[in-house]
């Protein structure tokens, strides 16, 4: 009986430790990110840490792994983003899915800093973590009863207030100090200079100065989500993967085919090319660049699409006939009309 005891006690103590471990990395990985955006936006990092830890099981979750989200926000009506389902309070719920974990933090920070029941928390100092804590639930930002004391538990059992007194380039010596020497890399050293921008963008374009890249089909696996890309003109978009249509692409994302079809300007059934933006929504009247240089196998759809603009649209600043297709080296005019 003794033996049993003390197996079960051996048990569950990794269990414990396994977890403590994942916390702990998890603040190692994100404490710079809930810094830097405490600066942002004035939420303490500790709140935002400990929502993170408790929310994503230490970063373990489903909704963490395959959709970058890290606070358990769902979609909500304004939410136009790709989407995953869930079920929480109810089952296969909309949660909103994100290209980066960054992504998911600056939407959490806008998520409490732009909504008017959230307003009160912006009263509290910024580190009264108790009060913050209780404040979130009379908000209804959880339904969990307890969920105040799961944060402030958080909190106080890995000293995260102590980074609500830091600047960001002060975070890795404090984790040292908390935590000792680690050898992962912090994924969150970067720094924010605008807070609308949200996602790196790699989708090829001509620059004013500077020669555009071919297209890539992506090469590496990714999640849905981690596939979604945010292009200069603001809308959202995907690559197109060998065989992909687009009723794969709206199955995946939750978005009408039809609908997708007639924002890319091709019929419901066309062929997808591989390496091809899709866009989630309608594209401009005019780029966000000047020019564009054409390259070898371009043709007007591609440029059209490289750039985020609309086909029709491409044709009259340049002054082209439709199905006239530019030679390579052609300088494509995406603000203004060509002169005659």
């Amino acid at each position: 009986m003794k033996k049993n005891a003390v197996a079960i006690f051996l048990f569950l103590s990794a269990i414990i430790f396994a977890q403590e471990s994942k916390n702990i990395d998890y603040i190692r990985r994100h404490a710079r990110l809930a810094v830097e955006e405490m600066e942002l936006y004035k939420i303490p990092a500790s709140i935002t840490l400990s929502q993170g830890i408790l929310e994503t099981g230490g970063g373990q979750s489903r909704l963490a792994d395959i959709a970058n989200n890290h606070f358990g926000i769902k979609c909500k009506t304004e939410w136009t983003g790709p989407v995953i389902s869930h079920t929480d309070d109810a089952p296969n719920e909309c949660f909103r899915a994100y290209g980066s974990v960054q992504e998911s933090y600056r939407d959490h920070s806008k998520f409490l800093a732009e909504r008017p029941y959230y307003k009160d928390l912006f009263k509290l100092k910024m580190t009264d973590y108790k009060a913050w804590a209780n404040g979130l639930k009379k908000a209804g930002y959880a339904t969990n009863p307890k969920y105040p004391q799961l944060l402030i538990s958080s909190i106080e059992r890995y000293s995260l207030d102590q980074f609500d007194h830091l600047r960001p380039d002060q975070v890795e010596n404090k984790l040292i100090e908390l935590y000792g020497p680690s050898n992962i890399l912090a994924l969150s050293n970067y720094t924010i200079d605008e807070p609308e921008e949200t996602v790196a963008v790699h989708i090829p374009y001509e620059e004013p100065e500077a020669q555009p890249k071919k297209v890539e089909v992506e090469s590496r696996p990714l999640s849905p989500a981690q596939r979604v890309k945010r292009h200069p003109i603001g809308v959202n978009y995907v690559i197109a993967a060998e065989g992909e249509t687009f009723k794969s692409i709206g199955k995946l994302y939750n978005l009408r085919p039809k609908r997708l079809s007639e924002y890319n300007e091709l019929p419901l059934n066309a062929k997808l090319r591989p390496g091809q933006p899709v866009f989630f929504d309608k594209k401009k009247n005019k780029g966000k660049v000047a020019n564009y240089r054409v390259q070898e196998g371009d043709d007007m759809y591609l440029i059209a699409q490289k750039n985020g603009i609309k086909v029709n649209k491409l044709y009259t600043l340049n002054r082209m006939k439709p199905g006239e297709q530019p030679k390579p080296g052609t300088v494509m005019n995406l603000k203004k009309k060509k002169k005659k």
